[in-house]
């Protein structure tokens, strides 16, 4: 019998497949902020520069933080809260569960990279695990669901 996959390799495909997935999506943010201020606007987060450029800083530079394990833990607990925003706010549109699920599905490995830690292969670590306190994981979700409730879609 051989020996399973070491975590360490599990978590730099875990990270591999973060990182890949924040440039993907924050490549265009960081390209084109005129049109990411825009869209943060129309989905009713004002000031719409603001949010598009936080946004596109945490996806943009959280993929290369991802894929360089360099504080990735740290990385993951922002796009983690991007997530939990971003699956309220589909359910305040009521988009269907198939459009955020997505965003559960990354909230998830967020979630494991977070209780794990990047792994052995990372350049610098961070204890993301003082995110995970019940305390923190209730007060995120509040307000994560206030903030994405109190935007104002102009066409949802």
């Amino acid at each position: 019998m051989t020996n399973p996959i070491s975590s360490d390799w599990l978590l730099v495909y875990i990270r591999a497949t973060m990182g890949i997935i924040l440039l993907y999506y924050g490549w265009p943010k960081i390209t084109h902020f005129t049109s990411n201020a825009a869209d943060f606007v129309g989905m009713g987060f004002r000031p719409g520069w603001f949010w598009g450029t936080l946004i596109a800083v945490v996806e943009f530079f959280g993929g290369i933080a991802m894929l360089a394990g360099l504080y990735a833990e740290l990385a993951a607990s922002l796009f983690g809260f991007q997530m939990i925003v971003g699956a309220f706010w589909k359910l305040k549109i009521k988009k269907p569960f198939t459009d955020y699920s997505y965003d559960l599905q990354l909230l998830a490995l967020c979630v494991v990279l977070m209780a794990l830690g990047a792994g052995r292969f990372s350049l610098a670590l961070f204890d993301a695990t003082i995110f995970l306190r019940w305390g923190v994981v209730i007060a995120a979700i509040i307000v994560g669901a206030a903030f994405a409730y109190s935007s104002k879609p102009s066409a949802a």
